[in-house]
């Protein structure tokens, strides 16, 4: 799968929201943590990506339509958690009027392998928010865009289903995708690949080392932070 290529975009809302411009490279494979205080611009940008917002100027470049998962909660539906993964191929068959046994298996498939098989007959609505987002998850397995856009993906999780969509997100990566996703859990920023945080003055991306010390953290959400955000330990 390609990467992602950013040249000169500029993300906003109507006329009086804009975002700085923004170039940029993701890698195939990469994991992009989208960090920044709340109402900084986040997931404006992400829907921007995803193309359900237009450019104010700039453009996205890729070798794909992107997938956009919402934030946990946002999606309510009286659908099997089965059916509801198996839509995620709906767009290989625009003219049949609905799913394939080729479908299903490949949503049984991808239910599986994050380990939520046995919620296939569940109705989704149902699920707990951390089922939820795996069942999300194993959708954008079978919907094979090759950019993956999620917004807070961990948040409203417990630990358990935080370590569990945090895997799930690296199997993604794992597959070649490109996966951008917003968060305000800094240990999951800390093992991404590369932190992009978006702050009152724009963006600044980075490794996680460099973009996580105690006084970009402090510069950026006004607070302070006495260790690495991943595992606690003093730094120096």
């Amino acid at each position: 799968m390609s990467g992602l290529r950013l040249e000169g975009l500029v993300a906003g809302r109507g006329k009086g929201f804009r975002l700085p411009a923004l170039d940029l490279m993701v890698a195939a494979g990469e994991v992009l943590a989208l960090i920044g205080p709340n109402g900084v611009g986040k997931t404006t940008l992400l829907k921007t990506l995803a193309g359900l917002l237009s450019p104010v100027s700039g453009a996205v470049v890729t070798g794909g339509a992107p997938a956009y998962l919402p934030p946990p909660g946002a999606v309510s539906a009286g659908f099997s958690a089965l059916h509801l993964t198996a839509l995620g191929r709906a767009h290989l068959r625009r003219w049949s009027p609905g799913l394939t046994p080729e479908d299903v298996e490949a949503a049984r498939g991808a239910l599986d392998r994050l380990d939520v098989g046995v919620l296939a007959d569940r109705p989704f609505d149902r699920l707990s928010s951390g089922q939820q987002q795996l069942v999300l998850i194993a959708r954008l397995f079978v919907q094979d865009a090759p950019v993956c856009l999620l917004d807070e993906p961990l948040a409203l999780l417990d630990p358990a289903h935080a370590q569990a969509v945090e895997a799930a997100i690296r199997a993604l990566a794992g597959e070649g995708r490109v996966v951008i996703a917003s968060t305000h859990h800094l240990p999951f920023a800390a093992r991404a690949d590369r932190v992009l945080a978006l702050g009152p003055h724009g963006f600044e991306a980075g490794p996680p080392a460099g973009a996580l010390t105690p006084e970009r953290v402090r510069a950026l959400f006004g607070v302070e932070v006495a260790g690495c955000p991943c595992c606690g330990q003093a730094l120096s």
